[in-house]
């Protein structure tokens, strides 16, 4: 990829940007035991393969495919408004330690961003905005759920993004947390840096399996820095994992 330089850059938003996978998740569990169905975050992680990056309606067919009573439209409904309640709990929604740093760097490069989410577009502006996120974003950047014809994994959120962008997607460089949303990014041609707030091993093998340019686990890893300082220069170089190993390259 000598010679290619990123003309753009799209963030994924739960769990990228801010982690509230957590509110997630316990929202989910909540559902879940709504419709009969008792999980542990461990079985749910097991049970539910689209636990950790969703998107929600696959995630409520899931579970209502475990259900003796409810149907995945309850189910989903019932996560929404769980969800709802637990960010209306917290006093200050922040970004992951070291995001505005890396947003910062982007913005003085004179890098456009974008933001893609499966999460409905009024949460999402409400998230964004209560992070301080949002002037460095902009709202028309905002790609939400009802702005893709298909959710993650399709590659229409980041194909929307790099419009949005005025670049091609291939031009985009994408930071995820997800394989749902690293497949998304891959699919429509992007170059993927994974940022997973997921810690299980097993996980971690996936992610590094699924194609990403890199992998990291905080956004104040000095690596991810120079990686960026490369992908906005000439070339990309191979990155290192968390244990030392190179993740994988991107070639032209």
């Amino acid at each position: 990829m000598t010679g290619h330089r990123i003309a753009a850059v799209a963030f994924d938003l739960d769990g990228t940007l801010v982690d509230l996978e957590s509110l997630q998740h316990e929202a989910w569990l909540r559902a879940a035991r709504d419709a009969e169905v008792e999980l542990t975050w461990e079985q749910a992680f097991q049970r539910l393969p689209h636990f950790v990056g969703g998107p929600d309606a696959v995630v409520a067919a899931e579970i209502a495919a475990l259900s003796p009573s409810r149907s995945a439209a309850a189910v989903l409904a019932a996560k929404q408004r769980y969800f709802t309640l637990l960010i209306s709990s917290f006093d200050e929604i922040t970004p992951r330690a070291g995001v505005t740093a890396v947003m910062d760097l982007l913005r003085t490069r004179g890098l456009p961003m974008a933001v893609a989410t499966v999460t409905e577009r009024e949460t999402a502006l409400v998230v964004l905005r209560r992070a301080g996120l949002l002037p460095l974003i902009g709202a028309a950047r905002v790609v939400a759920a009802q702005d893709m014809p298909r959710l993650k994994p399709a590659p229409d959120a980041y194909r929307t993004t790099a419009k949005r962008l005025g670049v091609r997607p291939e031009d985009q460089l994408v930071f995820e947390d997800s394989i749902t949303g690293i497949t998304s990014a891959r699919s429509a041609g992007c170059p993927v840096v994974a940022m997973p707030t997921v810690r299980e091993l097993e996980y971690l093998e996936r992610v590094r399996a699924s194609g990403v340019t890199a992998l990291f686990q905080s956004w104040h890893d000095p690596d991810l820095t120079f990686l960026v300082e490369r992908l906005l220069g000439a070339g990309v170089p191979a990155s290192r994992s968390p244990e030392g190993k190179e993740a994988s390259r991107v070639r032209a």
